[in-house]
């Protein structure tokens, strides 16, 4: 192994270590949360607005940084520093005007916008949700300006730092709920504190990197008029679990009390727990896509995406069958506490069983849009996630009154799988078959270990006593160490090994 690629090893290690202690310590906030407030109707009104901030600004950060790292990238090898500045200045300078004008916009109109996002609370609430929705919605200038410094950094080789931002977002929020408990006021303005606090933290490193702002504006500069024009396909193509999820909490305001807190409690323990595994492998795998796709070499792209699929196959086929059998165990485990008692409990774990089955749609989310990004074809991805994103909001209707959370949570699910699908057969259509028969023999291979897995789950259920120890967290890790030991029996490890295909 040359320097190089140990370096990028380490890199990677430390990144993921990062990324994992982040992503639990955003959890253990929502555990806090979980125990001040439970799952009442404040927590509903703190989750439906703060799902503005948590899912959509951030999604639109998210695709500012995707478009803005090649172009910055463009001018660190073409350009001049000072050119390099005047681009990012023209950046900066472009977001900031127009995320100040429509938080401008949403604060004079955030009487309209609360109905909108908050259409079930009850008149005695509403006020509170107007203020509350003031008090946030400035949060899109300082999530848009976080996720653009942070593909800054990425670009200069910041990786550690770029991925360690939230971290003392989440230490924030965890004091204000200690220090103020239930002053739900109190903790819309420290999250949109929180959220600036998280891009002047990164600062120092533009000053490091020499970076200079002058006071002018380019409306014509090449690079960021094609951002703007990439940007709504990116957008609304890579956040329809996000968009859903949003949807989801508003139609929650119209059930029981509670309904928007648990779905908010269940969406981020399933997003937070596969997340880890989908986000980091797309994250790993994409150089190798876009190169692929440079160089036109579609039988290694499909080997790569082949390859994706087993990783996650192997990793999240499990996951489902615990989520199955311990949903109510494992939110009781992690929630139950305080003030989130045995009724949150069920109803959290009603909302986490049901958004798990959309994780084949956001592992294809990540994986398929990736692909069509770079070949450069944006736009299909949107329309695929338009078509689904309606088809989520028609379940939503037909569905919320009779099923309930049951029912929002599963439509959210049912349009990741036909999004799945969609994008299944574009990519087929672009690169040809990608699975192949090796994938299929791959899943016939997985039957032994998971059957040894299911067998444990249900021996533990009908013999062992009841107990949170006895009739879950010892068959649960009893049935994962089966499945782990069967698979390396039959030689499933070296299937997920990573392999190029033969010139």
């Amino acid at each position: 192994m040359d320097r190089e690629s140990a370096k990028t090893g380490k890199t990677f290690i430390g990144v993921s270590v990062v990324i994992f202690f982040s992503k639990a310590l955003g959890f253990v906030r929502d555990i806090v949360m979980a125990f001040v407030f439970g799952t009442t109707l404040l927590t509903d009104l703190f989750q439906a607005i703060f799902s503005l901030p948590s899912l959509l600004f951030s999604s639109i950060g998210n695709a500012l940084s995707f478009v803005n790292i090649p172009d910055l990238t463009f001018y660190l090898k073409h350009k001049t520093r000072e050119e390099r500045n005047r681009y990012l200045a023209n950046l900066y300078a472009q977001v900031s005007l127009g995320a100040a004008l429509i938080s401008f916009l949403g604060i004079v109109f955030a009487p309209a916008l609360a109905r909108l996002i908050v259409p079930g609370m009850a008149d005695q609430a509403f006020s509170l949700a107007v203020l509350l929705t003031r008090i946030m919605i400035p949060t899109l200038l300082f999530v848009t300006l976080t996720y653009i410094t942070a593909g800054v950094l990425q670009v200069h080789g910041y990786f550690l730092m770029s991925a360690a931002i939230s971290i003392p977002f989440n230490l924030l929020i965890i004091a204000a709920l200690f220090l103020k408990g239930q002053d739900i006021i109190f903790l819309g303005y420290v999250t949109t504190i929180g959220w600036l606090l998280q891009f002047l933290i990164q600062l120092p490193i533009l000053v490091k990197e020499k970076y200079q702002f002058p006071l002018s504006i380019d409306w014509k500069n090449e690079h960021t008029v094609n951002m703007f024009k990439q940007l709504l396909p990116i957008l609304l193509g890579n956040s329809l679990l996000q968009l859903c999820l949003v949807i989801d909490r508003t139609f929650g305001t119209h059930l029981e009390e509670g309904t928007t807190a648990a779905l908010g409690f269940g969406s981020t323990l399933f997003m937070t727990i596969t997340g880890i595994f989908i986000i980091a492998l797309s994250t790993v795998i994409f150089p190798r896509i876009s190169a692929y796709c440079l160089e036109g070499d579609f039988r290694q792209l499909r080997s790569i995406l082949r390859y994706g699929f087993k990783i996650l196959v192997f990793i999240l086929l499990p996951y489902l069958l615990l989520v199955v059998a311990y949903s109510q165990d494992i939110v009781s485990l992690l929630y139950e506490r305080g003030a989130f008692n045995a009724a949150s409990t069920q109803l959290t774990a009603t909302a986490f069983l049901g958004y798990s089955f959309a994780v084949v749609g956001y592992a294809c989310q990540e994986l398929f849009n990736r692909v069509y990004y770079a070949l450069k074809k944006f736009h299909t991805p949107m329309y695929a996630s338009l078509f689904c994103l309606l088809l989520h909001l028609l379940l939503n209707l037909l569905w919320f009154r009779q099923l309930g959370i049951v029912g929002l949570a599963v439509s959210t699910s049912i349009a990741l799988l036909v999004y799945a699908l969609i994008m299944g057969f574009m990519v087929y259509r672009v690169i040809g078959a990608f699975l192949g028969a090796d994938f299929w023999q791959f899943l016939l291979h997985l039957l032994l270990p998971v059957g040894g897995m299911v067998l444990c789950i249900v021996l533990g259920r009908h013999l062992l006593p009841a107990g949170i120890w006895t009739s879950f967290l010892l068959p649960l890790l009893v049935s994962g160490t089966v499945y782990l030991l069967l698979a390396w029996w039959i030689g499933l490890a070296d299937e997920i090994k990573l392999k190029e295909e033969p010139v």
